[in-house]
């Protein structure tokens, strides 16, 4: 069994982070675009989310 690398707690059931793979309980963790992220890597989380979604209205920026 792993633990959470947020609370340091016994996860049985959890999801990991799509950036760096952590394992985390679903309340630990921070979901952006139905994406899961720890806190270490929710702020790049935000930024690429923010990208992909100019990218899907089609605003002019970073491709």
């Amino acid at each position: 069994m792993t633990s959470c690398s947020v609370c340091g707690k016994p996860v049985e059931r959890g999801v990991r982070c799509s950036t760096c793979g952590a394992t985390l309980h679903r309340e630990c963790a921070k979901k952006i675009l139905g994406k899961f992220y720890c806190r270490k890597c929710y702020r790049e989380g935000r930024k690429e989310a923010r990208y992909e979604r100019m990218r899907q209205w089609g605003v002019p920026g970073r491709t």
